[in-house]
């Protein structure tokens, strides 16, 4: 139904355009293509209607379709003539803008977000046709080019209204929606019966089922944190069962597990025991024959064989030293023990004791000998430090 209003309204748009184009000729030479894309135009919109099954389309559209194929006919007669060829297409061009105000209208009940896109062309179909309606506000302008405009306008209303005329198959997330929207719309409901009801009711009686409610509320929703208390739990349980790599058998489970090799045991037949065992030796011979020691059967193991049991890794017997000293990490001398063995301390400086006579030979000296005798060591000794050949070479 959609793609039959789509033709309909691609063809009088093409047929708009077309009278756009020759709009010098004459009407009667282009009478016949405008009278067939109308008849088709109708034809078209009818099967619409007809065809929309459970997804029926109003009525209008039908009074749409009639209409187009009335105006079609009578121009196909050539009944239409040139000085009431514009109050003609503006007859139908408004008849039909009001359909189309009237089809948005419908479209509001179930789409109530796109219904306002269909007005702006509707009514602006209404509008040109009310006013080619009137001769002398139109009858300077050219006649088929009212006629083109008018057949394009109404094309290109059929198209938005094919858009958002059936609605849509509401997704997943929509119907989730729906839903919440109609549970909050009964829980609405309900507290409004339940305020009746109180109304109705005495003061005492009132507190009582109050209190009531309040209990039962309560109780609710202890329910609830119960059960989430419980789920919690479940979770957690099963999380550390996948994250524990050893299998945690119940008593039930291991009950089961021995029952289910004693029915395997017991089910050996009685004939294989038989040949597994050896011929019968005579009593005479079983009597002088020496006793030989018995073999240990495969359950039991000797106490040679018997394997000392490697102890369980667990966190007590970790070696509890730290990694440096295990034998993955040697030991290393410490940095400070290196360089306090490479570095050589220096040596103490020589110290000659002066003598008492050599003490007053200095205390006698002019003040300023001896001023000038510290200023030639003091020279001397700068000297040695900032030279650039200090200390000399040794052959």
């Amino acid at each position: 139904m959609r793609v039959l209003t789509v033709m309909s309204g691609v063809i009088i748009s093409a047929t708009g355009a077309w009278c756009l184009a020759y709009y010098r000729s004459a009407f009667s030479s282009i009478a016949f293509i405008l009278a067939i894309a109308m008849t088709l135009s109708g034809v078209f919109l009818i099967g619409a209607y007809l065809v929309s099954g459970k997804k029926r389309l109003p009525e209008t559209i039908l009074i749409e379709g009639m209409l187009t194929l009335i105006f079609g006919f009578v121009t196909l007669n050539n009944e239409v003539t040139d000085t009431a060829m514009a109050m003609f297409f503006g007859a139908w061009l408004t008849a039909t803008g009001l359909i189309r105000f009237t089809q948005s209208l419908a479209v509001s009940r179930f789409d109530p977000r796109n219904w306002a896109k269909i007005l702006p062309l509707s009514i602006l179909s209404s509008i040109f046709g009310f006013i080619m309606m009137m001769h002398t506000l139109v009858s300077a302008i050219n006649q088929l080019t009212l006629v083109g405009s008018a057949l394009i306008l109404n094309g290109l209303s059929q198209l938005v209204y094919a858009m958002y005329m059936v609605r849509h198959e509401n997704l997943p997330h929509t119907e989730q929606v729906r839903e919440r929207v109609e549970a909050k719309q009964a829980a609405a409901e309900a507290k409004r019966k339940e305020r009746d009801e109180l109304r109705q009711l005495t003061r005492s009686e009132r507190d009582i089922r109050k209190r009531e409610l309040r209990d039962a509320a309560a109780a609710q929703a202890e329910d609830k944190k119960r059960l989430a208390r419980i789920e919690k739990q479940k979770l957690k349980e099963a999380r550390e069962a996948l994250l524990d790599p050893t299998i945690q058998l119940t008593e039930m489970e291991m009950a089961e597990i021995a029952d289910a090799i004693q029915e395997d045991s017991a089910a050996i037949p009685a004939v294989e025991a038989d040949d597994a065992m050896p011929e019968q030796i005579p009593a005479q011979e079983v009597l002088q024959a020496p006793e030989t020691p018995k073999e240990p059967t495969a359950f039991v193991r000797e106490e040679a064989d018997v394997q000392p049991e490697t102890p369980e890794m667990s966190w007590e017997t970790l070696i509890k030293e730290p990694a440096w000293q295990t034998p993955a990490f040697p030991h290393k001398p410490d940095i400070t023990e290196i360089l306090e063995r490479e570095v050589k301390k220096p040596e103490p400086l020589p110290f000659t004791p002066l003598s008492l006579e050599e003490l007053i030979e200095q205390e006698k000296a002019n003040p300023a000998q001896r001023l000038g005798q510290k200023k030639e060591e003091e020279d001397q000794r700068f000297t040695e430090e900032f030279s650039w050949h200090w200390p000399p070479k040794e052959d």
